[in-house]
């Protein structure tokens, strides 16, 4: 994933003159970081979004009943990585370091606006 994004932009960069500037996500905001901590599930993975009141971290794991039933190696749990919004007011996100650095996302609100879903490189998780 992290290899194909690397060649995409280097290609686009060298070929076509395009750069694009990695975003910058906005400050820390504690109310807003409350509203998404937590579980989410898909099929196959846990994807846990934590804050200590200082940063928002994204980890994601391998539902052990996947990882035993795989009978080929799997790739390592992804332990927590640094992520923040893209904008004060959206539900967009980037993560900023650790194994998906750069992979953007956004959550997904029911129609009373709570945070129900996380969407990450196109994988949808529900909230647990």
């Amino acid at each position: 994933m992290a290899f194909d994004q690397a060649v995409a932009t280097w290609a686009l960069e060298h070929y076509l003159g395009l750069a694009e500037a990695e975003p910058e996500p906005v400050g820390y905001d504690d109310a807003r970081a409350r509203e998404v901590v937590g579980r989410y599930d898909n099929d196959a993975m846990h994807l846990d979004i934590a804050a200590d009141g200082v940063r928002l971290t994204l980890a994601v794991e391998i539902k052990p009943e996947i990882r035993a039933a795989a009978g080929v190696e799997v790739p390592p749990d992804l332990p927590p990585a640094e992520c923040g919004f893209l904008a004060a007011d959206g539900d967009e996100y980037i993560v900023t370091e650790g194994g998906l650095k750069g992979q953007r996302g956004y959550f997904g609100r029911d129609e009373n606006g709570s945070i129900v879903s996380i969407d990450l490189a196109g994988r949808p998780f529900r909230r647990v």
